[in-house]
């Protein structure tokens, strides 16, 4: 499926969709601290939402790393996984990058995430041993089109972006 189709869109974030946004966080951001660091971003408007048709599917939280957008947490829904929700949202990071390019990372051992950056064309740039012992924090980068960044020094932009 390809990211762009009618009825699917990107928005910011608000704390009315925490409801909807609590079946899909992923399991590291149930502990409290995480959870509170999370909410702090929600409300702070590092959070956007991908949307189908109203229902929201999946979401990604986006903050600065040194001087550049960095995709902190990105997740969809289990039930609505492989049909291009993960790739509308990267592509909307990658269209309001702070920067000429974007960055996030993964665990070595989080097979499904390295095969949705594979896919949308992100390249391997580092390695961070010791953040999980024996699973390597493993960072990407992607450097979007000239005409992708928006480079106004703004993430997530406070209007809706449709993919």
């Amino acid at each position: 499926m390809s990211a762009a189709r009618d009825g699917t869109s990107v928005r910011a974030a608000s704390a009315d969709d925490r409801e909807a946004l609590e079946p899909i966080l992923p399991a590291f951001l149930h502990p409290p601290y995480k959870r509170g660091r999370f909410l702090r971003a929600l409300d702070g408007g590092e959070v956007v939402v991908a949307q189908d048709a109203g229902e929201i599917v999946g979401f990604m939280w986006c903050n600065e790393f040194f001087g550049h957008t960095f995709v902190n947490v990105l997740a969809v829904a289990h039930e609505r996984r492989r049909r291009g929700y993960a790739g509308l949202l990267l592509e909307h990071a990658e269209s309001h990058a702070l920067t000429d390019r974007v960055f996030t990372s993964t665990n070595a051992s989080n097979a499904p995430m390295h095969a949705v950056l594979a896919r949308y064309g992100w390249r391997r740039c580092g390695e961070v041993g010791d953040l999980d012992p024996g699973d390597p924090e493993i960072i990407y980068v992607k450097y979007p089109p000239p005409e992708a960044g928006a480079s106004d020094g703004r993430f997530p932009p406070g209007t809706s972006s449709s993919g």
